[in-house]
This record gives C-alpha cells, sequence and structure tokens, in this order.
C-alpha cells in the first residue's frame, strides 16, 4: 500500500528512521521533564537523524539527475523541480505555525520573504519561524551546488569525482569551517551519499565503494568525533547492503518523512499542553506525542505534500 514505483526500500527505511529520531529529541525539549543522564543522551541522539537526512540527499539527487540524463541548461528546471516539490510544504507549515499560535502575531514582510528564499542566516537581524527550517536552507544550498557541477562530476572519471568531493569536504573539515547554516560544515554527509550513489550507477564496484565509504567516514571520525563519522557510515553501508523488504510501517513513516519533520514541532507540543493536565506517565506521553505526530503528518502528506509531489513531477528535466 505505502511502496512507490521504482523505490529503493532502504532509502526509504532510512528516511523514517531519521525522522523518529528528530521526534524523539522534540519529544524531549517540548516535555521539559527531568530524565536521568542516559535517557538525556538516549533522546538527544535523535539529532543524529539530520546527518542522515544529508547523507541520503547526497544519494538521492545526484541518482535522480543520473537516470534523467541531466545537462547544465537544465539547471532552471531543476531548481524550480525542487522548489515546486520542498517549497508548499515549508510554506504550508510557516502557516500553521501563525495559525496556531507557534510565531507570534507580528508580521514582518521582510523576514517572510528571507524565509521563501532561505537568506534567514545572512542577516543576523532575523530569526527562523522554526529552528528546524535551518536544515531546509542547507538542502537547498546543495541543490544550487548540485545543480552547477554534477554534469563536471559526471565527465570525470568515478574514482576522480569521487576524490574531488571527499577532499573538498575534508578540507572544509580541517579548516574547521564551522558555521551552523552553511552547506560546507556538513558536506562529508553529501560525500558519503554520493558514494554510494556512484555505486547505484554501475561506476565502481561495491567493494570499492564499501573501502571508500569506510576509509572517508574514519578520517571524519577521527577529525571531528567518532559518532560524526559513525552515522554517515552506517547510512551509507545500510543503503549499500540492505536488500530486504522492508516493513509497511516504515513504508509509511519514510514517504511521509518531510511532512512528518516539519510538522512533529507543531502537533507535538500542542498535545503534549493539553495532555499533560491529565497524565504523567512519560512512556505514555512519549509514544502517543510521537503517535500523534505521525497521524498529523500523514494528513498533512495527504492534503499538501503529496499534490506538490505530483506537480513536480511534471517539470520536466531531459
Amino acid at each position: 500500500m505505502f511502496k512507490k514505483q521504482n523505490q529503493i526500500e532502504s532509502i526509504v527505511l532510512l528516511r523514517g528512521i531519521a525522522a523518529l529520531g528528530v521526534c524523539f529529541v522534540h519529544f524531549y525539549l517540548a516535555n521539559g521533564a527531568q530524565y536521568s543522564q542516559f535517557m538525556t543522551r538516549l533522546f538527544f541522539s535523535g539529532q543524529l537523524g539530520v546527518s542522515m537526512f544529508f547523507v541520503i540527499s547526497g544519494f538521492v539527487l545526484p541518482y535522480s539527475l543520473s537516470q534523467k540524463n541531466y545537462t547544465i541548461k537544465a539547471f532552471p528546471n531543476f531548481l524550480l523541480k525542487r522548489s515546486i516539490r520542498i517549497d508548499p510544504p515549508y510554506w504550508a507549515t510557516i502557516g500553521l505555525l501563525f495559525l496556531l499560535g507557534g510565531v507570534r502575531w507580528h508580521f514582518d514582510i521582510s523576514r517572510l520573504v528571507l524565509h521563501v528564499f532561505y537568506l534567514i542566516p545572512l542577516f543576523k537581524d532575523y530569526q527562523w519561524y522554526n529552528n528546524i527550517f535551518w536544515t531546509l536552507c542547507i538542502e537547498f544550498q546543495y541543490y544550487i551546488l548540485l545543480g552547477l557541477f554534477f554534469p563536471l562530476l559526471m565527465r570525470l572519471k568515478p574514482l576522480v569525482s569521487i576524490l574531488i568531493f571527499v577532499l573538498i569536504s575534508l578540507i572544509c573539515l580541517f579548516l574547521k569551517v564551522n558555521i551552523r547554516e552553511l552547506i560546507f560544515t556538513y558536506l562529508y554527509d553529501f560525500a558519503a551519499g554520493y558514494i554510494v550513489f556512484q555505486y547505484f550507477i554501475k561506476k565502481i564496484s561495491l567493494k570499492t565503494a564499501v573501502i571508500c565509504l569506510m576509509a572517508f567516514c574514519t578520517v571524519v571520525a577521527f577529525k571531528v568525533s567518532i559518532l560524526t563519522g559513525f552515522i554517515p557510515a552506517v547510512t551509507g553501508l545500510t543503503i549499500l547492503l540492505l536488500n530486504k523488504k522492508v516493513p509497511s510501517l516504515f513504508l509509511l513513516l519514510g514517504n511521509i518523512s518531510y511532512s512528518l519533520y516539519l510538522t512533529h514541532t507543531i502537533a507535538m507540543p500542542l498535545y503534549l499542553r493539553f495532555i499533560k493536565t491529565y497524565v504523567s506517565n512519560q512512556a505514555f506521553l512519549c509514544v502517543t506525542a510521537i503517535l500523534i505526530s505521525i497521524i498529523f503528518a500523514y494528513v498533512f502528506y495527504v492534503l499538501i505534500e503529496k499534490p506538490a509531489l505530483k506537480f513536480s513531477k511534471k517539470v520536466k528535466l531531459n
């Protein structure tokens, strides 16, 4: 029921896990309860889902472009296609934030325009309506860079293109480019996805892909932290090696993961504000808060995201 045509199920599984992870960390922040040090660390490990999303984008977008024989002439259409796919749910979420009180009613047209074009990081006087939006800014920067340089990368030998991508990301790490809302800070995640992509288009062998991925992620782990290298390694290996069918629940979560990511910080606080008057059991609160978020996201997906997805498919790249 939830499987889409030509879907790589390992990707859908990872999207579902990543979205759940982000839900867990925001449950902790929205709930405001006191937990043990172990539970606090466990909840905050959910933010690693963001890294998983970046690795997935590093694979999915080049793979999609390669299937459509993308050339630089299609760059405007590529950005238009991505905008139609990503922006209507994003804009609808902003509308919900205003409607449901997530943003104070102090309308500032400049702030709204900066949100529409993902330019908030360039202006210190303005903040995101919702802190999760910073990742969309990173993704859109990736769209621009990929759209411009993908044709060039594809003209190079596979290992050369991988080496260039990896070296640029490592240079950014060694130069300590650490600006939260700048793609070069997270380029290593996208590079891990690009290595996997080269295997899927049969440019390199599975053995070569695994060696490149593990060697690269080991360097990242030593330079930054074990987890920083571990997450892209595990995500990439899962895409490379997992061939089993994914349970329907994770197919559902993966397919609505973008809607869940956008809306859980709206649905969850509203639910907790209501239910905590009557219930104090933390396990019950966590499970039901995430279930409510999933239900809300599914409705949002059907009404907003799915139509945008269908419309984006009408924009041709070849």
